[in-house]
C-alpha cells in the first residue's frame, strides 16, 4: 500500500477530518473578528516633502543654486522613484516619492541622514529647511463637520475653538493618530495701527513692535540663598490680557508716555479671515459656519473600530460640550463604509456558498452536496486564518479573491465525492467488496489529477504577487488567499471528502442514470466528428477563425481596453481654480455659484465648502498633492451622495452628469474639475502629458509646445477637463528702496522691508499668556483692512533711521545724527512687474503636466490618436467611433515646436496600465510556462501538454464576445458621454483564473482517457467514455464557478473579472470537452496501432 493509500485510509478510520473541521471552522471566526478591516489593502509609498527657504533670490536662482545641487544629492539615496520638486522666489519644495513597499521608517532616517552629511555643501543663501513626510496612514478615516444653525450666534470663531477642545479629547483615544482641525478665525489680539495717531505721536510701526517684543519678557535670573533656602530669582512679567497691552508704553515724546491705545485700536477676538468653510445640508441651509475635525488612525489598527469609538466621543462631548446651536455632520467614516463593504461581502459570499450547495444537490443530491458544501467552511477557515498569521487585512480585494476561488475549491470535492459515488454504485453488484478500498480506489485513481491541477492552478496566481507599482499591494491579497485557498481544498478532497462520502454515500450513491440523456447527446455529438477527421479539421478551424475574430475586438475598439474600472462611492469633490491673484471673497463667490450647481443633483445630500484652504485629503488627495492647495484663489466642493443602494446612477455617472452642468463655468482661466475617488492606485490626472525641452530650448518655446498639446487635446471628442501647470501670469508690486536717499536719513532696506510687513501682510509681536486656552493667542500688528489695501496709505507710512547709521561731526568727534521721521514715499517708488512662472521639475528634468480627464473613453485610444495626428499628411477628419488601433487619428493635425518632446507614460493612468498589463502579462506568460512545464513533467510528452493547454485560449471567444455583447445594450450614453462596458485589469485577472480552471478540467480529462487506452479500450471509445465520464463534473465545475461568481456582477470594480469568468467559463466547457478530445484524436490516431498508452 502507498503512502498516500495509508494516509487515506487511517482518515477514514480516524478522527483527523473531524477535528480539521471544527479546527478551520474556529480558526475562521477567530480571524473574521480579530483581523483589522478596511475597505481598500493599504498601499505603503513613503513620501517627503523637503521645504528650503531662500529669501532674496528669484526662481530661476533659486533653482541654480539650491534645487538642481538638492535634487543630485537627494538621487543617492537608495529606493527613490521619482523626484519632484517646483521652485518659486524665496523657496522651493522638493518631493520624495520611494518605490511601493520601502520601509518608511528607514526612508525617512536615510534622507535625514543624507541632508545633514552634506549640510556643509548647502548654498549659504539657504536660510532653513525642513523635512515632512508624508503617508497613507496620514489620510483621516473619520471627518466631523462641526457645523452652527445659526451663524450669528456662533460663527467660525466660536466653532474654532469648541473643535480645538473636542480634537483634545479625540487625541486620548487608544490608536488614533493625528487628530487635525481645520479651523476657521482664531483667537486673537488685534492691533490696528492708526497711521494719522502713529504720525502725531512721532511713532514708527516698528516702535510698536520693538516695545511689544521688549516688555512682553519673563526669565528666570539666578537664584538667592537665605534663611537655609534657595530661592529662584525671575524678572520681569508677560502680558495676560487685552487691557495690560493697551496700556503699553510705546514711545516717550516729550517726557509723556506714548500708550499703545493712543496709536492703535486693541481688540480681543477672531482673526481676519484667511480662509472660509460652510457646509450646505437642505434647500435653505445652504451657508452654515463649519469647522472640520479629521481622525487618523495609527498604523495597523482596525478602522472600524477607531472609527466607532471615535464617534461613541463625539456623542458623548455633544452632550457634555457642545450648546444647542451647534451640532455634527459625518462628512467622512472610512470605519462605517470598510465594514460595510466587509459585511455586503460576506453575505454576498454566504449567498454564493449556499447557491453553489443548492446546484449541486439538485444534480448530485442533497448528500453529495453536503459533503461539497462542509469543504467550504474549512478551506475559508483556514485562508482567513493565515491571512491573518500573514498580517493582510480583510478588504473587498481579500473578499473577492474567496468569492473568486469558491468555484475553484469546491472542483476538488465535486470531483472527489463523483468518483467515490461513481466506484461505491459499481459495488451494488459485488456485495462483498469493501467500503473503505472501493473510496481508496476512487481516490487514487484521481488523487494525481487533482494534485497536478492544484498545482497548476497555484502557479497561475502567484505570479501576480510580483507586480509592481502601487498595484502590487492591490494584487497581492489575490496571489495569496487563492492558492491558500486551492491548497486547502485539495487537503480537503483527500482528507475530509473521502470521510464524508463513505458516511453518507456508502449505502446511497449517485445514480448513474440521471446523467444519461447528457452522454448520449455528447456521445451523438462526438462520434460523427471521430469518424470523420475532415469533419474535426473543421471544426477546429472555425475554432481558430471565432477565436482571431475575438482577440480582434479590442484592435477594432469594439471591446474598451482600460486599466482602472470606475467605483460607485458616496462621495466626491469638485476642485475650483481661479486665476492666481483672485481674492478670497472672489473665490467665495464662484464657489456659491458652483455650489448652487451641484445642488440640483438629486443625488447630493450635503456639501461642505472649502475656500484658501485644502479639505482633509484622501489617498487619491495624498498623492496628487491636494494637500498644497492652500491659497486664495483656490478652492474644493466635498459632495456627499445618497448610498449607493438609493440611487438610480452609480457616482460615476454622476460625475458626467455634473461635469456637463459645470463646464459653463469653465472660462476667463477659471479651471472646474470633478474628482473621483479611484478604486484603485491613484495617478495625478487619467490623461497625463509631461511636456520636456531639450537644453538650450528657452522656456518660452517650452511652454508653446504645451500649449499646442493643449490645444490638440482640446479638440478630442470627450477629453475634458484640459489643463496644465503653467501658472497664470500675475502682477507685482515692488517696493524699490534708493539707497541714496535712505542712507541720508540713516535707514536701512531692512526697516524698509519690515515696516511694510507690518502694516501690510501683519506680524505677531508676540503672545498672550492664557491659562485656559488651547492654542496660543498671539499680538497681531497691522494696519486696518482698508487702509493697507490703498497705495497711498501705504506711501504715507512713516519710518525712522537707525541710531548708528548717520553720523554727524562736532567740536569732540562724531556722533549720532538726529533721526527724522521720513515717509516711504521718499525713500523709492513702486514698480509693477510679472511674477515669473513657477520652475516645475520632475527627476532632474524641468517638465510641464498637461492634464486631461476623459468622459467614456479609455487613454489607450485618445493616445493612440493624438499621436497618430502629430506630423500625419492626413487631414481629413474621422469620427471617434469610426476609429481602431489599425487606423488611429482624427485627422486634428498638430506639430511640436523643434527641441520638445512629450510622454504619456509619466503620471497618469496610462503608466499605470503599461505597468500592469506588463506585468501581469508576463505573469501570464510565466504561468502558462510553469504549467506546461509541470504538465510535460507529469504527461511526458510536449504533445500532451499542449493538448492540455489548448482550452486555455478558447476562453477568449467568450469573455471578448461576451464584453461586445453586452455594449450593445442598455444605457451607454450619460449627458452626452459614452458609458460602456470596459475590459479592465479585473478582467485580465478572470481570464488567469480561467487558464487555471479549463485546464485543470482538460488535464483530467485528459488523465481519464489516458487510463482508459491503458486499460485496453480503442482511442475512439477512450475518449467518448472519458467525455461521458468526465462531462457531468466539468459542467458542475463551470455551474459552481459562474453562480459562486454572479454575486461580483454586482460590484462596479470586479465585475469585470465576474464577467470575464461567466463567459469564458462557458464558451471554455463548450469547447474544451469537443477541442481536447479532437485535438488528442488528430494526434494520436496514427499511434492507435502501436497502442502507444502514455503515463501519467
Amino acid at each position: 500500500m502507498t503512502l498516500f493509500n495509508r494516509v487515506l485510509a487511517s482518515s477514514l478510520s480516524g478522527r483527523l477530518p473531524l477535528f480539521m473541521l471544527f479546527a478551520a471552522v474556529v480558526m475562521g471566526m477567530l480571524a473574521l473578528q480579530f483581523t483589522p478591516r478596511e475597505e481598500e489593502p493599504q498601499i505603503v509609498v513613503p513620501m517627503l516633502d523637503i521645504k528650503v527657504n531662500t529669501p532674496n533670490l528669484s526662481g530661476p536662482e533659486v533653482a541654480r543654486l539650491v534645487t538642481e545641487p538638492l535634487e543630485k544629492l537627494l538621487q543617492q539615496i537608495p529606493g527613490v522613484e521619482h523626484i519632484y520638486s517646483t521652485t518659486n522666489g524665496g523657496g522651493t519644495v522638493v518631493t520624495l516619492r520611494f518605490h511601493v513597499g520601502e520601509n518608511r521608517e528607514q526612508a525617512i532616517l536615510n534622507t535625514y541622514t543624507k541632508l545633514y552629511a552634506n549640510q556643509h555643501n548647502m548654498a549659504q543663501v539657504v536660510a532653513s529647511w525642513q523635512i515632512q513626510p508624508i503617508e497613507v496612514d496620514d489620510v483621516p478615516i473619520l471627518m466631523l463637520g462641526l457645523y452652527s444653525k445659526n451663524a450669528e450666534q456662533y460663527s467660525d470663531y466660536e466653532l474654532t475653538r469648541f473643535a480645538q477642545e473636542v480634537s483634545t479629547q479625540l487625541q486620548k483615544l487608544p490608536d488614533t493618530s493625528e487628530v487635525k482641525v481645520i479651523t476657521g478665525r482664531k483667537r486673537q489680539l488685534n492691533v490696528h495701527l492708526d497711521a494719522t495717531a502713529l504720525a502725531a505721536h512721532q511713532t514708527t510701526p516698528l516702535d510698536v513692535l520693538m516695545a511689544i517684543q521688549a516688555s512682553n519678557q519673563l526669565q528666570m535670573v539666578g537664584s538667592r540663598v537665605g534663611d537655609g533656602q534657595v530661592m529662584t530669582l525671575e524678572s520681569g512679567d508677560v502680558l495676560r490680557d487685552v487691557q495690560q497691552v493697551s496700556q503699553l508704553t510705546v514711545n516717550v515724546l516729550n517726557a509723556q508716555q506714548v500708550l499703545l491705545k493712543d496709536v492703535a485700536a486693541v481688540t480681543d477676538g477672531p482673526a481676519e479671515p484667511e480662509s472660509y468653510q460652510w457646509l450646505a445640508i437642505n434647500d435653505q441651509q445652504q451657508s452654515l459656519p463649519l469647522v472640520t475635525i479629521s481622525v487618523a488612525k495609527q498604523r495597523g489598527s482596525n478602522a472600524v473600530n477607531v472609527a466607532q469609538q471615535s464617534l461613541a466621543l463625539m456623542e458623548e462631548l455633544k452632550q457634555r460640550l457642545l450648546p444647542r446651536g451647534i451640532d455634527v455632520k459625518v462628512l467622512r467614516n472610512y470605519g462605517q463604509t470598510a465594514d460595510a463593504k466587509v459585511n455586503d461581502l460576506t453575505a454576498s459570499l454566504t449567498f454564493a456558498v449556499f447557491t453553489v450547495v443548492i446546484f449541486v444537490g439538485v444534480f448530485l443530491g442533497w448528500r453529495p452536496a453536503i459533503v461539497v458544501g462542509l469543504a467550504v467552511p474549512i478551506c475559508y477557515g483556514i485562508t482567513l486564518g493565515l491571512d491573518f498569521a500573514f498580517g493582510y487585512t480583510i478588504n473587498r480585494v481579500t473578499l473577492f479573491a474567496l468569492i473568486l476561488s469558491l468555484g475553484l475549491l469546491v472542483d476538488d470535492p465535486i470531483t472527489g465525492v463523483e468518483n467515490i459515488s461513481r466506484f461505491l454504485s459499481a459495488r451494488k453488484s459485488n456485495r462483498t467488496a469493501d467500503t473503505d478500498r472501493e473510496v481508496i480506489s476512487a481516490m487514487s485513481e484521481i488523487k494525481t489529477a487533482l494534485l497536478m491541477s492544484t498545482l497548476t492552478i497555484s502557479v497561475a496566481f502567484l505570479p501576480l504577487a510580483y507586480i509592481t507599482g502601487m498595484m502590487g499591494p492591490y494584487m497581492a491579497p489575490m496571489a495569496f488567499n487563492v492558492p491558500v485557498s486551492v491548497i486547502a481544498s485539495t487537503l480537503v478532497a483527500f482528507i475530509v471528502t473521502p470521510w464524508l462520502a463513505k458516511k453518507l454515500l456508502h449505502n446511497h450513491p449517485i445514480e448513474v442514470q440521471n446523467q444519461r440523456c447528457g452522454v448520449t447527446i455528447y456521445s451523438r455529438i462526438l462520434t460523427p466528428l471521430l469518424s470523420n477527421p475532415r469533419r474535426a479539421k473543421a471544426l477546429l478551424w472555425a475554432t481558430l477563425v471565432l477565436f482571431v475574430i475575438s482577440v480582434s475586438l479590442p484592435i477594432f475598439r469594439a471591446v474598451p481596453l482600460k486599466l482602472l474600472p470606475f467605483d460607485n462611492k458616496n462621495e466626491l469633490q469638485v476642485l475650483i481654480d481661479l486665476p492666481e491673484g483672485s481674492s478670497l471673497e472672489q473665490t467665495a463667490q464662484l464657489t456659491r455659484q458652483v455650489q448652487q450647481k451641484v445642488w440640483q443633483l438629486n443625488e447630493v445630500t450635503a456639501v461642505a465648502a472649502y475656500i484658501g484652504k485644502p479639505s482633509s485629503i484622501d489617498f487619491n488627495g495624498m498623492v496628487r498633492g491636494y494637500y498644497r492647495r492652500e491659497a486664495p484663489h483656490l478652492a474644493d466642493l466635498r459632495v456627499l451622495l445618497l448610498d449607493k443602494t438609493q440611487r438610480a446612477h452609480q457616482s460615476h455617472a454622476v460625475v458626467l452628469r455634473l461635469r456637463e452642468m459645470l463646464a459653463p463655468f469653465n472660462h476667463a482661466g477659471v479651471k472646474i474639475k470633478v474628482v473621483e475617488v479611484p478604486p484603485g492606485p491613484p495617478v495625478l490626472s487619467t490623461l497625463v502629458a509631461q511636456v520636456y525641452a531639450k537644453p538650450f530650448v528657452s522656456s518660452q518655446t517650452h511652454r508653446q509646445a504645451a500649449d499646442a498639446l493643449i490645444a490638440r487635446l482640446s479638440l478630442e471628442p470627450h477629453v475634458v477637463e484640459v489643463d496644465s501647470s503653467i501658472a497664470a501670469p500675475t502682477n507685482i508690486a515692488r517696493f524699490v528702496v534708493d539707497k541714496g536717499k535712505a542712507a541720508l536719513s540713516g535707514i536701512a532696506t531692512q526697516d524698509i522691508n519690515q515696516s511694510l510687513r507690518v502694516a501690510s501682510g501683519g506680524l505677531d509681536a508676540g503672545l498672550v499668556y492664557l491659562a485656559h486656552e488651547s492654542e496660543p493667542v498671539t499680538i497681531n500688528l497691522r494696519l486696518p483692512y482698508e487702509v493697507r489695501h490703498q497705495q497711498h496709505n501705504l506711501d504715507a507710512l512713516q519710518v525712522r533711521g537707525q541710531r548708528d547709521l548717520n553720523k554727524v561731526g562736532n567740536e569732540y568727534g562724531l556722533d549720532s545724527a538726529t533721526r527724522p521721521l521720513v515717509a516711504l514715499s521718499e525713500l523709492g517708488q513702486w514698480q509693477i512687474m510679472q511674477s515669473p512662472q513657477p520652475i516645475i521639475r520632475k527627476d532632474l528634468q524641468n517638465v510641464i503636466y498637461v492634464t486631461a480627464e476623459l468622459n467614456g473613453r479609455t487613454p489607450a485610444e485618445v493616445i493612440a490618436d493624438i499621436v497618430a495626428d502629430e506630423h500625419s499628411p492626413h487631414s481629413t477628419q474621422v469620427n471617434w467611433q469610426q476609429r481602431s488601433f489599425i487606423a488611429s487619428g482624427g485627422g486634428d493635425v498638430w506639430q511640436l515646436p523643434d527641441g520638445t518632446y512629450y510622454s504619456f507614460s509619466g503620471e497618469g493612468e496610462w503608466r499605470i496600465t503599461v505597468d500592469v498589463f506588463r506585468d501581469m502579462g508576463i505573469a501570464f506568460a510565466f504561468a502558462l510556462l510553469a504549467i506546461f512545464a509541470i504538465l510535460r513533467l507529469q504527461t511526458a510528452s510536449s504533445a500532451l501538454s499542449l493538448i492540455i493547454m489548448s482550452a486555455i485560449p478558447l476562453t477568449m471567444i467568450g469573455i471578448m464576445p461576451g464584453f461586445w455583447l453586452l455594449n450593445q445594450f442598455g444605457e451607454r450614453e450619460i449627458a452626452g458621454a459614452p458609458e460602456p462596458v470596459l475590459f479592465t485589469a479585473t478582467a485580465m485577472i478572470g481570464m488567469i483564473a480561467l487558464a487555471g480552471i479549463v485546464v485543470r478540467n482538460s488535464l483530467i480529462l485528459v488523465e481519464f482517457i489516458n487510463q482508459a487506452r491503458a486499460g485496453g479500450v480503442a482511442l475512439k471509445q477512450a475518449l467518448i467514455q472519458a467525455g461521458e465520464v468526465r462531462m457531468r463534473p466539468v459542467l458542475l465545475t463551470a455551474g459552481t464557478t459562474l453562480l459562486g461568481n454572479l454575486v461580483i456582477i454586482l460590484d462596479p470594480v470586479f465585475s469585470g473579472l465576474a464577467l470575464a469568468i461567466i463567459f469564458g467559463i462557458i464558451a471554455s466547457t463548450i469547447f474544451s470537452l469537443l477541442v481536447v478530445p479532437l485535438v488528442y484524436f488528430l494526434v494520436f490516431r496514427h499511434t492507435e496501432d502501436s497502442r502507444h498508452v502514455i503515463n501519467s
